[in-house]
């Protein structure tokens, strides 16, 4: 019998599960607040293990019961795929809010009630996106002026 189907079917329901990430928060002397994924020295200042997962899969969009009047996006400095999705709105012209989750707690409750699991989190209207397509954003957009 021919393993590889299921072989196949492993590792791409391997490859849509959320990662885990070791994210370290550091607050030096000078109070200057970093983000690094490695391990920080014992008298690099204060120091704090982030448990945030991110996404390496293709995005996640599904309904809200609330509907937001902008676009929001749940985001955190050290991710990259925010910083994608971010650049995407500014380059585009598209209107947006940010709420950084390890700055705001309105971020980290709002993501607690959304159920996400990782960021970036991007809200139009009714619809919640988790992780980032530009064309994904783009017919969210839409589907949101025909609400």
């Amino acid at each position: 019998m021919n393993q590889w189907p299921i072989f196949f079917l492993l590792c791409l329901t391997l490859a849509a599960l959320p990662a885990r990430a070791e994210i370290y928060k550091v607050v030096g002397p000078d109070g200057k607040v970093s983000y690094t994924d490695k391990e920080p020295q014992p008298n690099s200042g204060k120091t704090e293990k982030l448990k945030i997962q991110t996404y390496s899969g293709p995005p996640a969009v599904s309904t809200t019961n609330a509907s937001v009047k902008k676009i929001t996006m749940l985001s955190a400095q050290w991710c990259g795929v925010c910083t994608r999705a971010k650049a995407y709105m500014n380059t585009h012209k598209i209107a947006f809010e940010e709420w950084d989750i390890d700055q705001s707690e309105y971020a980290r409750a709002k993501m607690n009630e959304l159920g996400a699991k990782g960021v970036p989190v991007i809200l139009v209207g009714k619809q919640k996106m988790v992780g980032f397509s530009a064309e994904t954003l783009e017919e969210m957009i839409k589907n949101a002026g025909t609400q």
